[in-house]
């Protein structure tokens, strides 16, 4: 899958590479840094790229997930996926629960797969989080865990460096 990505954005400019593979919901930020270092990005215009394109891209995950969800629900639409998607999401709840807001930044900021802006935003709507604090809990989140990733690209620890062609 990530072959047929890279072949598609052929020709595109790196840092626009960037924004798109840190906004897709299974990469974000965990391979779009280690692309844009692979292809030459300088940090100073990598991060807040790759960062804005994983925050910004669930703004209507936060805004719209909960009224689209119950309106395609109430018409029989997608009934199977949302009811996975709810339930990912609700499985966080003792998380939720016991760590509060902090929960959500936590979970975003944890740069492993199933982890990240798309599924914190879908925590956050779900338990109705405000959408300027869940917003807020993106953004810390998404920034943690860009450095975190920066970190293992550098020192190419768990294959991070290999993930993305460098190190």
């Amino acid at each position: 899958m990530r072959e047929a990505i890279l072949e598609a954005l052929n020709g595109v400019h790196p840092l626009v590479k960037v924004a798109i593979v840190s906004a897709m919901p299974i990469f974000e930020v965990r391979l779009g840094i280690p692309l844009g270092i692979h292809w030459g990005v300088p940090l100073q215009q990598l991060l807040p790229v790759a960062i804005a394109a994983n925050v910004l891209i669930v703004v209507p995950v936060l805004l719209w997930f909960n009224p689209v969800a119950d309106w395609l629900m109430s018409r029989g639409i997608m009934i199977g996926l949302i009811q996975r998607l709810l339930a990912r999401a609700r499985s966080k709840k003792p998380m939720v629960e016991k760590y509060g807001v902090f929960a959500v930044t936590l979970f975003v900021a944890v740069p492993l797969p199933v982890t990240g802006a798309w599924t914190g935003a879908l925590v956050a709507s779900v338990f109705n989080m405000d959408f300027w604090r869940a917003l807020a809990c993106m953004l810390l989140g998404v920034m943690i865990a860009s450095a975190i990733v920066l970190i293992l690209v550098k020192f190419s620890v768990w294959g991070y460096g290999a993930l993305a062609g460098v190190g």
